[in-house]
């Protein structure tokens, strides 16, 4: 697959995230589809993961909302530098809501395959965003 149709692929995931359009992401992931953090205690398998994985994060941020920074393309592989905002509503990782706004930067490698998502691997400042939420101390 040409490295073009990868970054559009990238940045459609980006855009059904910040429209928290499950049906619309999951529309572009491989039914093997695999995502990683070192902030889940899994890895998200499949379609219906996937979904589920976005319902977590926009039940705890409604207005949750991506702005891409940067993309890069090579070969198969898109990484795409990314800042996300929202306002804690909802019970996330047990943390109750505070209705604070938090801004935190993060990144995700994607691998692509046949016109569809096979992997992603999602780095992002947690800490950052708990210490926004108040969970964490301020940094000194």
């Amino acid at each position: 697959m040409a490295e073009h149709e990868n970054l559009r692929l990238a940045r459609e995931s980006i855009e059904a995230w910040s429209a928290h359009d499950p049906d619309r992401l999951t529309k572009i992931v491989d039914e093997k589809f695999v995502a990683e953090s070192d902030t889940l205690p899994a890895s998200v398998n499949g379609p219906r993961g996937l979904a589920q994985f976005m319902s977590v994060y926009v039940t705890a941020f409604p207005d949750l909302h991506f702005e891409i920074e940067q993309q890069l393309a090579d070969g198969d592989f898109v990484v795409t530098r990314w800042i996300a905002t929202g306002t804690h509503r909802g019970v996330l990782m047990g943390i109750q809501p505070t209705n604070r706004r938090a801004v935190t930067h993060g990144c995700t490698v994607s691998q692509f395959r046949s016109g569809k998502g096979v992997h992603d691997w999602i780095y992002w400042d947690s800490g950052n965003l708990l210490r926004q939420l108040g969970v964490l101390p301020a940094s000194t």
